[in-house]
């Protein structure tokens, strides 16, 4: 199913809330109900562990003696970080706990690039041990749903999920109205369960497996004891 635009959003709302010829809610309070209900959605999808429906990649690069870094404009939540040895060739960085936070500061530690730790600290990237010179560092990690704003903006639901946004949308205006919900929150749950089931699992191809992580250290073990 194509996208759906917040003109097209709006109408199939007023038409899903019997409220087509009704200003009773404003555009501009349905606007803010779409993109309530859109968050939602949006939730529902990133919450979905390993299924990756919205990833982004950032990528830059640590400065000597500097350890911490800002997030992206749009983070959400990360996925991971990995230190770019080259064009082809990468090593997936771990996170410290903030009990391991000095852990590099000891004098038997031997500090290597290899070595680089991470911790999201507010709205930065902080590492241990602090970087030395220039390493470059992409981060892989979900971004904050972009609000609708314009008519033309867009949202791809993947499978038709576009409708739980409508819906929800409705309901809310159904509430501001005090009109019955009962067939719309029936409808709503109906679509959330269906959008559960459905997306999880999008890559069939293969059972689930234990991920051995030390397995992109070979070479490189000791230096994490």
């Amino acid at each position: 199913m194509a996208s759906f635009t917040l003109a097209e959003f709006r109408t199939r709302s007023r038409q899903r809330a019997d409220m087509v010829n009704s200003k009773f809610v404003t555009d501009a309070e349905l606007d803010y109900f779409i993109n309530a209900s859109y968050g939602e959605l949006y939730d529902l999808l990133v919450n979905t562990r390993g299924e990756n429906y919205y990833v982004n990649s950032y990528n830059f690069t640590t400065t000597s003696n500097v350890d911490t870094y800002p997030l992206p404009a749009d983070f959400f939540k990360l996925m991971g970080v990995d230190f770019v040895t080259s064009s082809t060739q990468a090593i997936t960085l771990k996170a410290f706990r903030w009990q391991e936070r000095n852990r590099f500061r000891e004098p038997f530690y031997n500090v290597r690039n290899y070595n680089l730790m991470y911790q999201i600290r507010g709205n930065n990237l902080v590492f241990i041990p602090t970087p030395n010179g220039q390493q470059n560092i992409r981060l892989w990690y979900i971004p904050r749903h972009s609000e609708l704003i314009n008519d033309f903006d867009e949202f791809d639901g993947i499978n038709g999920w576009e409708e739980y946004i409508v819906i929800d949308a409705a309901i809310k205006m159904r509430v501001k109205e005090e009109s019955p919900v009962d067939e719309l929150l029936l409808a709503k749950q109906d679509m959330k369960a269906r959008i559960l089931s459905a997306c999880a699992g999008r890559d069939s191809s293969e059972p689930p497996r234990v991920v051995d992580t030390d397995s992109n250290y070979a070479g490189f073990r000791n230096l994490w004891n």
